[in-house]
C-alpha cells in the first residue's frame, strides 16, 4: 500500500510540475545593475551557489558533507512566508510534524521515529540546537523554543543520530537554528510589519520585526533583532460560548556582541530570550470540527526560554580553538483541565492540573578543529582534518503538579526534582585517499548520571462529603486516606541511574568528480535516560526509564548536470532502534510515564531535485517513503501491538515542492513562490487506536522589491493552507471517558507585509 501512495504523490507532482517544492538557500538578491545580463545568470547565483553548514562544527559545503542535511536560510523562510519549525520541518523529505497544544510543543519526526504523536512532559526522540547549545532537556522537557527565523543565517535539519557531536539528546536527528553574527563593516537595519486574516478566526494577526546592527570601531560590533507576534485563535469552547479561545502570542529578543581582541583572538557573547502565552490550549473533543464541549478550566500556557553563550576562538596556525560556556534556563507555568482525562467531565465536575516546570542547564564546551590537513613524516597521520573536545553539561530540573477542584482546592501534589549530568570526550577526523575517496571516523565517549527525587503528597480536603461522586472516582488515590490538617505523603522515590556510552561513526566518500559522489555512513544514537513521575503510586511504574539508542545506515549518491542547472540526490537508510522509549498509563488512566520496550526497524528513501528551468523558473522537488515498524510483540496500555506494527506519527509517504519565479524590473524585482507539501496518512499510537488522515497543503507567495526607493522596501503578499485543508492532525484517546482529544492544523491565512531596510547592507 506504501509503494502505491508513493506511485499517486508522484503522479501529483508531475502532473502539477510548475506547482512544487522546498528550499535549501536563497541566499543573495539577484541584482539589478544590468538588466540585460539576463534573469537567468541572476537566479542561478540566487539558488545554486554554494550552501556552507556548521553542522560538522566547522565551516563544510553541504554537497561535500557525507550525511543526510537540508539547511534552509532565513532569507529564504522568510520569502515564502514560513515562521516556525512546522513550517520548516514540512520541506525535508522524510520528516513529519505534528502541531502541539502551544506554539513550543511541535512534534518533529524524522525518518518514522516515534513512539507517539503527541508532546509529553519528558524527552523526544529529535534534538534542537541554538548555535551548538542543546535546547532539549534530558529528563523532564518543559517548552522547546521554536525560534523565529527572522535574521537568522540558516537552519539545519540533520537526519539520522547526531550522538557523536551533539551527544543524547539527538537520537533520529536534529533542528539547528543559527544565527547571523555581528558585521564589524557597517551600521545598518532592517523593520519590518505585516497583518493577516485567519480562517474560522474573527480576529487578525499581527508581527513586528526589528534588526540593528552596529560596529563600534573597526574591532566590536553588535546586533539585536527583535521580534513580537499574534495570532488569533481558531477553537471554540462550546461550554463557556467563547470563541478562538486559543490564541497566542510570542515576544522574542536575540542580542550579539562580537570582539575581535587581535588578529587571532575573538569573542563573542549571544544571548537570547523568547517569550509565549497562549490564553487557551488548542484541543477539541471531536475529530469533525475545532470545538470543545467538555472543559471547565481554560487551559493557560506560558513559557520562558534564556539563553546567554559566550564563546572564545583562538586561531593557531594549524588549528582553532574554542572554548564555549552557556547557560539554558527555562520556565514553564501551566494551568490544564484535566476533566476529561480522570473522566470527571462525566459527572459534570472541573477538574484542573497546575503544572510548573523550571530547569537551569549550563555547559561548557573545549573544541579544537583543524584549519589545515594534519602535516607528519608518517604517512599514517599526515593530511587528517580533525575536530577533537571535551565537553560537559548539568541540568537541574523541576516539575510541580498540583490537582484539584473548584470546590476543594487542591487534592494531589507532585513534586519532582531530577539531576543530570554528562562529561565527554568526543572526537570526528576525515582523510582523503587519493583524489577520489575520503574516510571519516568519529567517536563520542560519555558518563551521563541521572539523580531523582519524586514525592507525592494527598492534600486535606474540606467541604467535600465521602457520598460525593468525585471521591469515588479518585478513589485509587484519594478515598481511605488518613488525611489531615497537614495532608498525607503517598509516597517518596529517590534513586539514581548512571550509564557509561560510546558512539561511533564511519563515513566513506567517492567523489568521481563534483558532478558526481557517492557516500555512505553508519552512525549510532542515543537518547538520556529519565525518570518517572508517578501521583498515583502505582507500583508497575518505574522510577527510571533507561536509554535507547540506534544504529543508521545509509547510501546517498549526488549529481548535478548540465552544468548545475540539474541537481539530483538520492538516499537509502535503515534504522534499528533498540529498547525503544515507550509512553505509558498508570492504572487511573490519567498520568503517563515512558518505559522501555522492544524495538524497531526504519528503511525507506528519500530524493530531492533541484532543477533551474527557462524564463526565470527554479523548481524544487522532494520525496521521501518511510517502512517504520516494531519488530516484537508490545502489549501497549491501549492494546496489543504485535511485531510488524506501524510506529505512530510515521507518515509512509512525504512530499514537498517549490516553484520560484524571478523578474527583473526597471527599478527592483518581483519574485513569486508555489508550494505544495504532502503528508500520508499516519497513526496516533502503537495500539493504532486513530488513523490520522493525509494532508495536502498549498501556500503562494508573491514578493516586490525596490532597492532604488527611499527605504530599498520588500513588499510581500503570502497565503498558507490556500486549498483551507482542515483535519486532525493528532488525536489523543482519554480512557476514562471513552472520548478523544484533537489538534487540527491551522487553517488557511493570508498576510500583507513590508520591510524597509535603513543603512546599506
Amino acid at each position: 500500500m506504501g509503494m502505491t501512495k508513493l506511485t499517486c504523490l508522484s503522479s501529483r507532482i508531475v502532473f502539477a510540475v510548475w506547482v512544487l517544492c522546498p528550499i535549501y538557500s536563497f541566499a543573495a538578491e539577484p541584482s539589478t545593475d544590468e538588466p540585460a545580463k539576463s534573469d537567468k545568470s541572476a537566479l542561478r547565483s540566487r539558488v545554486l551557489e554554494e550552501v556552507v553548514v556548521t553542522a560538522t562544527k566547522r565551516e563544510a559545503d553541504l554537497r561535500d558533507v557525507p550525511l543526510s542535511i537540508d539547511a534552509f536560510s532565513g532569507e529564504a523562510l522568510r520569502e515564502i512566508g514560513v515562521e516556525n519549525v512546522e513550517g520548516i520541518a514540512r520541506f525535508s523529505p522524510g520528516v513529519s510534524v505534528s502541531p502541539g497544544l502551544d506554539p513550543e510543543a511541535a512534534q518533529i519526526i524524522i525518518r518514522g521515529v516515534s513512539t507517539d504523536t503527541f508532546f509529553t512532559f519528558f524527552t523526544r526522540t529529535f534534538g534542537m540546537f541554538y548555535e551548538d547549545i542543546s535546547l532539549v532537556n534530558p529528563s523532564i522537557l518543559g517548552p522547546q523554543p521554536n525560534i523565529d527565523p527572522f535574521d537568522l543565517q540558516s537552519v539545519e535539519i540533520l537526519k539520522g543520530p547526531q550522538g557523536t557531536l551533539f551527544g543524547g539528546s539527538a537520537l533520529s536527528g536534529a533542528v539547528r537554528y543559527v544565527p547571523n553574527r555581528p558585521d564589524y563593516e557597517g551600521a545598518y537595519g532592517k523593520v519590518a510589519a505585516n497583518i493577516g486574516t485567519l480562517d474560522k478566526s474573527s480576529g487578525n494577526s499581527h508581527r513586528y520585526d526589528v534588526m540593528w546592527n552596529q560596529p563600534f570601531g573597526e574591532n566590536l560590533a553588535a546586533r539585536v533583532v527583535a521580534s513580537k507576534g499574534d495570532r488569533p485563535g481558531y477553537v471554540k469552547d462550546i461550554r463557556s460560548g467563547r470563541d478562538d479561545i486559543n490564541s497566542t502570542d510570542s515576544e522574542q529578543l536575540r542580542a550579539l556582541l562580537s570582539w575581535r581582541a587581535t588578529e587571532k583572538l575573538e569573542f563573542r557573547l549571544n544571548a537570547l530570550r523568547r517569550e509565549t502565552h497562549q490564553d487557551d490550549g488548542s484541543f477539541a473533543d471531536n475529530d469533525q470540527e475545532p470545538t470543545h464541549s467538555n472543559r471547565f478550566f481554560a487551559d493557560v500556557l506560558d513559557s520562558r526560554t534564556d539563553i546567554v553563550i559566550l564563546t572564545t576562538e583562538y586561531g593557531f596556525e594549524s588549528a582553532d580553538l574554542s572554548l564555549i560556556v552557556s547557560n539554558l534556563d527555562k520556565d514553564y507555568p501551566q494551568r490544564l483541565d484535566y476533566s476529561q482525562f480522570f473522566g470527571t467531565s462525566t459527572l459534570g465536575v472541573g477538574l484542573y492540573g497546575d503544572t510548573t516546570i523550571y530547569s537551569s542547564q549550563p555547559s561548557a564546551e573545549l573544541r579544537l578543529v583543524s584549519a589545515n590537513p594534519t602535516e607528519s613524516n608518517w604517512w599514517l597521520f599526515r593530511d587528517w582534518d580533525y575536530v577533537v573536545g571535551l565537553f560537559y553539561i548539568e541540568s537541574e530540573q523541576f516539575l510541580s503538579l498540583e490537582l484539584g477542584t473548584e470546590l476543594t482546592g487542591n487534592i494531589l501534589q507532585l513534586k519532582g526534582d531530577v539531576y543530570a549530568e554528562e562529561s565527554a570526550l568526543f572526537f570526528d577526523v576525515k582523510r582523503k585517499f587519493g583524489d577520489r575517496w575520503e574516510f571519516g571516523f568519529g567517536g563520542r565517549y560519555f558518563e551521563q548520571s541521572t539523580v531523582a527525587d519524586i514525592s507525592t503528597i494527598a492534600d486535606p480536603v474540606s467541604g467535600l462529603s465521602a457520598t460525593n461522586p468525585l471521591v469515588g472516582l479518585l478513589t485509587p488515590i484519594i478515598d481511605a486516606l488518613p488525611l489531615d490538617s497537614t495532608g498525607v505523603n503517598l509516597g517518596r522515590d529517590q534513586g539514581t541511574i548512571s550509564e557509561t556510552v560510546f558512539n561511533p561513526k564511519f563515513t566513506l566518500q567517492w567523489s568521481y568528480s563534483d558532478e558526481l559522489s557517492v557516500f555512505t555512513s553508519a552512525v549510532k544514537g542515543f537518547r538520556y535516560a529519565g525518570a518517572n513521575q508517578n501521583p498515583s503510586r502505582d507500583p508497575n511504574v518505574p522510577l527510571f526509564f533507561e536509554s535507547d539508542e540506534i544504529w543508521n545506515y545509509e547510501l546517498g549518491i549526488r549529481t548535478e548536470w548540465f552544468d548545475g542547472a540539474l541537481q539530483v540526490d538520492a538516499t537509502v537508510f535503515q534504522l534499528d532502534w533498540t529498547d525503544m522509549q515507550v509512553q505509558q498509563r498508570d492504572y487511573t488512566g490519567a498520568f503517563a510515564y515512558s518505559d522501555n520496550v522492544g524495538g524497531a526497524r526504519n528503511r525507506g528513501f528519500e530524493i530531492g531535485v533541484n532543477m533551474l528551468l527557462p524564463a526565470g523558473f527554479y523548481l524544487k522537488l522532494n520525496g521521501s517513503y518511510v517502512d517504520a515498524q516494531t519488530t516484537e510483540f508490545f502489549d501497549d496500555f491501549q492494546g496489543p501491538a504485535p511485531a510488524g506494527t506501524e510506529l505512530p506519527g510515521s507518515s509512509p509517504v512525504s512530499g514537498s515542492a517549490l516553484l520560484l519565479w524571478a523578474y527583473p524590473l526597471a527599478d527592483g524585482q518581483f519574485s513569486a513562490t508555489l508550494s505544495y507539501t504532502y503528508q500520508n496518512r499516519n497513526y496516533n499510537n502503537l495500539a493504532h487506536t486513530y488513523e490520522h488522515p493525509p494532508l495536502e497543503l498549498l501556500g503562494a507567495s508573491a514578493n516586490l522589491s525596490m532597492p532604488s526607493w527611499p527605504g530599498a522596501p520588500v513588499f510581500s503578499l503570502i497565503g498558507s493552507n490556500l486549498t483551507n485543508e482542515f483535519k486532525p492532525a493528532v488525536v489523543f484517546d482519554t480512557p476514562n471517558t471513552g472520548g478523544i482529544l484533537s489538534i487540527f492544523n491551522p487553517p488557511r491565512s493570508f498576510r500583507l507585509g513590508v520591510e524597509f531596510t535603513i543603512g546599506d547592507i
